[in-house]
Protein backbone atom coordinates (compact mmCIF):
# COMPACT_ATOMS: atom_id res chain seq x y z
CA UNK A 1 0.00 0.00 0.00
CA UNK A 2 2.83 2.36 0.88
CA UNK A 3 4.44 1.76 -2.54
CA UNK A 4 1.19 2.64 -4.31
CA UNK A 5 0.84 5.90 -2.39
CA UNK A 6 4.48 6.78 -3.12
CA UNK A 7 3.97 5.99 -6.81
CA UNK A 8 0.85 8.16 -6.96
CA UNK A 9 2.62 11.06 -5.24
CA UNK A 10 5.62 10.84 -7.58
CA UNK A 11 3.30 10.62 -10.59
CA UNK A 12 1.30 13.67 -9.46
CA UNK A 13 4.46 15.72 -8.87
CA UNK A 14 5.75 14.79 -12.33
CA UNK A 15 2.48 15.93 -13.90
CA UNK A 16 2.56 19.23 -12.02
CA UNK A 17 6.18 19.97 -12.93
CA UNK A 18 5.70 19.06 -16.58
CA UNK A 19 2.58 21.26 -16.77
CA UNK A 20 4.64 24.18 -15.51
CA UNK A 21 7.38 23.55 -18.05
CA UNK A 22 5.01 23.20 -21.01
CA UNK A 23 2.98 26.25 -19.98
CA UNK A 24 5.95 28.62 -20.18
CA UNK A 25 5.42 31.28 -22.85
CA UNK A 26 8.37 33.49 -21.86
CA UNK A 27 11.26 32.61 -24.18
CA UNK A 28 14.44 31.46 -22.47
CA UNK A 29 17.49 33.68 -22.52
CA UNK A 30 16.38 36.67 -20.48
CA UNK A 31 19.13 38.23 -18.38
CA UNK A 32 17.00 39.81 -15.66
CA UNK A 33 13.40 39.71 -14.47
CA UNK A 34 11.00 41.74 -12.37
CA UNK A 35 7.97 39.70 -11.35
CA UNK A 36 4.94 41.04 -9.52
CA UNK A 37 2.28 38.48 -8.72
CA UNK A 38 -1.02 39.19 -7.01
CA UNK A 39 -0.44 37.98 -3.45
CA UNK A 40 -4.14 38.13 -2.57
CA UNK A 41 -5.47 36.30 -5.61
CA UNK A 42 -6.47 32.69 -5.90
CA UNK A 43 -8.81 32.31 -8.85
CA UNK A 44 -9.15 36.02 -9.62
CA UNK A 45 -5.74 37.61 -9.93
CA UNK A 46 -3.47 39.93 -11.88
CA UNK A 47 0.24 39.51 -12.65
CA UNK A 48 2.76 41.94 -14.14
CA UNK A 49 6.28 40.93 -15.10
CA UNK A 50 9.18 42.31 -17.10
CA UNK A 51 11.88 40.15 -18.67
CA UNK A 52 15.05 41.80 -19.97
CA UNK A 53 16.92 40.42 -22.97
CA UNK A 54 20.30 41.20 -24.51
CA UNK A 55 18.70 41.38 -27.96
CA UNK A 56 15.51 40.34 -29.75
CA UNK A 57 16.71 36.99 -31.13
CA UNK A 58 15.03 34.74 -28.52
CA UNK A 59 11.61 36.30 -29.12
CA UNK A 60 12.11 36.71 -32.85
CA UNK A 61 12.77 32.95 -33.19
CA UNK A 62 9.73 31.95 -31.11
CA UNK A 63 6.98 30.97 -33.58
CA UNK A 64 4.25 31.67 -31.01
CA UNK A 65 4.95 35.40 -31.20
CA UNK A 66 3.79 37.54 -34.11
CA UNK A 67 5.13 40.86 -35.33
CA UNK A 68 3.05 43.87 -34.40
CA UNK A 69 1.48 45.70 -37.34
CA UNK A 70 0.05 49.21 -37.30
CA UNK A 71 -3.44 47.66 -37.14
CA UNK A 72 -2.52 45.72 -33.95
CA UNK A 73 -1.36 48.69 -31.87
CA UNK A 74 -4.79 49.87 -30.64
CA UNK A 75 -5.89 46.38 -29.57
CA UNK A 76 -2.66 45.75 -27.66
CA UNK A 77 -2.87 49.18 -26.05
CA UNK A 78 -6.45 48.43 -24.93
CA UNK A 79 -5.29 45.33 -23.04
CA UNK A 80 -2.69 47.40 -21.19
CA UNK A 81 -5.27 50.12 -20.43
CA UNK A 82 -7.71 47.55 -19.06
CA UNK A 83 -4.98 45.95 -16.99
CA UNK A 84 -3.98 49.30 -15.49
CA UNK A 85 -7.56 49.91 -14.35
CA UNK A 86 -8.14 46.43 -12.89
CA UNK A 87 -4.81 45.30 -11.42
CA UNK A 88 -4.59 44.35 -7.76
CA UNK A 89 -3.07 47.08 -5.59
CA UNK A 90 0.31 45.42 -5.05
CA UNK A 91 0.65 44.72 -8.78
CA UNK A 92 -0.67 48.17 -9.79
CA UNK A 93 2.03 49.82 -7.66
CA UNK A 94 4.70 48.08 -9.77
CA UNK A 95 2.99 48.79 -13.11
CA UNK A 96 5.15 51.18 -15.16
CA UNK A 97 4.33 50.31 -18.78
CA UNK A 98 4.30 53.19 -21.27
CA UNK A 99 1.74 52.47 -24.04
CA UNK A 100 3.64 54.81 -26.38
CA UNK A 101 6.31 52.10 -26.62
CA UNK A 102 4.01 49.88 -28.72
CA UNK A 103 5.11 50.15 -32.34
CA UNK A 104 5.28 48.26 -35.60
CA UNK A 105 7.91 45.53 -35.58
CA UNK A 106 7.51 44.68 -31.89
CA UNK A 107 6.32 41.17 -31.00
CA UNK A 108 3.17 39.99 -29.22
CA UNK A 109 1.41 36.86 -28.02
CA UNK A 110 -2.13 37.28 -26.70
CA UNK A 111 -4.08 34.45 -25.09
CA UNK A 112 -7.69 35.04 -24.14
CA UNK A 113 -10.72 33.02 -23.17
CA UNK A 114 -13.01 35.49 -24.93
CA UNK A 115 -16.10 33.74 -26.31
CA UNK A 116 -15.48 30.46 -24.47
CA UNK A 117 -18.29 29.15 -22.26
CA UNK A 118 -18.24 29.69 -18.51
CA UNK A 119 -21.28 28.27 -16.75
CA UNK A 120 -24.40 29.65 -18.43
CA UNK A 121 -22.49 32.54 -19.99
CA UNK A 122 -19.36 33.28 -22.03
CA UNK A 123 -16.07 34.97 -21.25
CA UNK A 124 -15.91 38.62 -22.29
CA UNK A 125 -12.90 40.23 -23.95
CA UNK A 126 -11.18 41.26 -20.72
CA UNK A 127 -12.41 38.54 -18.35
CA UNK A 128 -9.37 36.30 -18.66
CA UNK A 129 -6.29 37.10 -20.74
CA UNK A 130 -2.52 36.96 -20.88
CA UNK A 131 -0.45 39.36 -22.98
CA UNK A 132 3.23 38.87 -23.75
CA UNK A 133 4.52 42.02 -25.42
CA UNK A 134 8.14 42.42 -26.52
CA UNK A 135 9.38 45.96 -27.10
CA UNK A 136 12.20 45.71 -29.65
CA UNK A 137 13.57 49.15 -28.74
CA UNK A 138 14.24 48.29 -25.09
CA UNK A 139 14.45 44.47 -25.47
CA UNK A 140 11.97 44.05 -22.63
CA UNK A 141 9.21 41.46 -22.63
CA UNK A 142 6.17 42.61 -20.67
CA UNK A 143 3.88 39.93 -19.36
CA UNK A 144 0.49 40.69 -17.90
CA UNK A 145 -2.29 38.39 -16.86
CA UNK A 146 -5.76 39.32 -15.72
CA UNK A 147 -8.40 36.93 -14.55
CA UNK A 148 -10.94 39.14 -12.84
Amino acid sequence: MKRIITFILVFMMTLILSACAFGQKVPKGYINAEEHFDTEGFQDYTDYCKYYYQDKSAVEKDARYSRVSKADIAAISNYFAHFRSSAATDVANAYDFNPDSISEGDYVLIETKEGKPIGDSFYGKYDNYSVYFFDTDSCVLYYLHSNI
